[in-house]
């Protein structure tokens, strides 16, 4: 299999537009009408940009490179999981990304959340 290109990406974008386009003009019975093929569209797009991304064809933003190093440092991370990185404490996230038409998860995304310290008030000596 050939390594996905930046063409390969916009033709997918192409395909989700199209795709949206013709749920959106749908004026029928069927509530689920081009529901899927909207769904399939969608992911082919996050799965090239996570390729290429991967690749190095398009640029990751900053958090995406601090996320992939605290990745690579704490790899069994689990949800709600504090740790220390760098002198900065994270938590790590989880939620669905998709969910069927019933409602349940198919899919999961993850992440790392900064923890800001908490600052605490000194109770101040009481003066007499």
């Amino acid at each position: 299999m050939t390594p996905p290109t930046l063409n390969d990406l916009k033709a997918a974008r192409a395909a989700l537009e199209a795709a949206g386009a013709r749920q959106d003009a749908y004026d029928g019975n069927n509530p689920n009408k081009h529901h899927t093929a909207v769904r399939l569209a969608r992911e082919e797009v996050d799965r090239l940009t996570r390729a290429l991304k991967a690749l190095g064809a398009l640029p990751k933003t900053d958090h995406e490179r601090l996320e992939a190093r605290l990745d690579a440092a704490f790899p069994s991370a689990r949800h709600n999981d504090e740790v220390e990185f760098e002198g900065v404490r994270y938590s790590r996230w989880a939620r669905p990304a998709t969910r069927s038409r019933s409602g349940r998860a198919m899919t999961w995304d993850t992440g790392w959340t900064r923890i800001e310290p908490v600052a605490v008030d000194k109770p101040s000596a009481q003066q007499g």
